[in-house]
C-alpha cells in the first residue's frame, strides 16, 4: 500500500468509515452541489430545442460534458453552436442551486492546498454554481476545458491530482456518478460515492455530507464517515459484477471500514 494505514481507532470501533491520505478530489454536481433541477430544466428545454426525447437525454447527460453530450445523442448537431446555447444558460440561471447538506462544514475543515474540484462543467458555469452555493472556490480546478476526454476517462482526476502535486493513490475521490466513480477507480484513488443511490465501484457511501468530517491528522488528510448516516452504503469491491473493475490498478490507500 502506498498510504500509512489508519490502524484501529475510536472511530473505526464503534463503526465509523476511516481514510488517510493527501488529499480530497471532489465532483461538483451532485456531490458538492445540488444543481439537478437547473440541469434538467435547461437539458430539457435543449432537448426541446432539437426535438429530442428530454428524459433519454437528460439520462445521457448525468456525469458527461456538455460537448460528450451534444455527440452522443444530437450527432449531426453543430457541436460548437449547441455547447455554446448549453454553455450560456448554464451560466445565466442558477435558479436553485445550493449546496448538498454538509458541504460548507466538509470544506471549512480542509487545509485549501488539500483538495480541488474535478468537474465536467465548464468553468464559468463552474464559478457560477460554486458562487450560487455559497461555496469556496478552489485556486485551481480541473473543469471541462482542461481535459481531452471526459469521465469516465480518469484523466480529470490525475490532472487534479497532479495540481496538488499528490499521487493519486493517496486520494479520495467525492462523487455522485457511474461514470464519475469509474473515473475515481481508474485514476487509483479511494471513491467515496455521494447521493440516494448505491454507485457499483465506490469504496463507501453516503446520502448526502453531513456525516463526513475532514481534518488534519499527523500531516495527512483524514476523512471520517459516522455510524450515523443511515444512508451510508459500503460496496465490496470483492463482491462486484465479475469484469467491473478489469484493467483498473488496485494499489489504493488502506481504510478502515
Amino acid at each position: 500500500m502506498n498510504a500509512t494505514p489508519t490502524g484501529p481507532s475510536v472511530h473505526a470501533s464503534t463503526g465509523a468509515w476511516v481514510w488517510r491520505g493527501a488529499a480530497l478530489l471532489l465532483d461538483l454536481d451532485g456531490t458538492l452541489v445540488d444543481s439537478s433541477a437547473a440541469i434538467e430544466r435547461h437539458t430539457l428545454a435543449w432537448a426541446a430545442r432539437l426535438g429530442l426525447e428530454g428524459d433519454a437525454v437528460v439520462t445521457a447527460s448525468h456525469g458527461r460534458r456538455d460537448v460528450e453530450v451534444v455527440r452522443l445523442v444530437a450527432p449531426g448537431a453543430d457541436v460548437a453552436r449547441e455547447v455554446e446555447w448549453l454553455h450560456r444558460i448554464s451560466c445565466d440561471d442558477t435558479e436553485g442551486v445550493v449546496a448538498v447538506p454538509g458541504a460548507a462544514e466538509l470544506l471549512d475543515g480542509l487545509d485549501p492546498r488539500a483538495w480541488t474540484v474535478v468537474t465536467s462543467a465548464a468553468r464559468e458555469v463552474a464559478l457560477a454554481r460554486l458562487t450560487a452555493a455559497d461555496l469556496p472556490v478552489p485556486a485551481r480546478f480541473v473543469c471541462a476545458e482542461d481535459v481531452a476526454r471526459g469521465k469516465p476517462d480518469p484523466e480529470g482526476f490525475l490532472a487534479g491530482a497532479l495540481l496538488l502535486g499528490v499521487d493519486p493513490r493517496r486520494c479520495l475521490v467525492l462523487e455522485d456518478s457511474a461514470a464519475g466513480v469509474a473515473a475515481g477507480r481508474g485514476a487509483t484513488a479511494t471513491v467515496l460515492a455521494v447521493g440516494p443511490d448505491d454507485v457499483p465501484g465506490a469504496h463507501h457511501g453516503v446520502a448526502d455530507l453531513r456525516p463526513v468530517v475532514a481534518r488534519a491528522v499527523d500531516g495527512q488528510v483524514e476523512v471520517v464517515v459516522t455510524a450515523r448516516d443511515a444512508g451510508a452504503v459500503e460496496v465490496p469491491v470483492e463482491l462486484l459484477p465479475a469484469g467491473q473493475l478489469d484493467g483498473l490498478d488496485d494499489g489504493l490507500p488502506e481504510f478502515v471500514a
